[in-house]
């Protein structure tokens, strides 16, 4: 199984593992994303709204439990800084 490594879980990164899981042979690669901050991809465009309704969770692109539920590995609270790619 090949391995895909994603840094930053922001909405592109979320958005690419959407998009990839849904493809026909998904399940012949192993995803893993790492996010700096501690919770899942949410939605930054309408972060300002958060102050409105203090709703945090409406801005959640999706739950922790989706990544697992496709097969992905989510890691948050991880810098990357460097990528050893041996």
């Amino acid at each position: 199984m090949k391995k895909i490594i994603v840094v930053g879980n922001g909405m592109v990164g979320y958005k690419f593992c959407e998009k990839f899981v849904a493809q026909e042979n998904a399940e012949n690669f192993k995803i893993i994303i790492f996010g700096e901050e501690p919770r899942p991809a949410y939605d930054r465009v309408h972060l300002s709204e958060f102050f409105e309704n203090q709703n945090a969770k409406a801005l959640e692109m999706a739950p922790a439990t989706w990544y697992a539920d496709n097969g992905i590995e989510l890691i948050t609270g991880e810098r990357v800084a460097d990528i050893n790619r041996t």
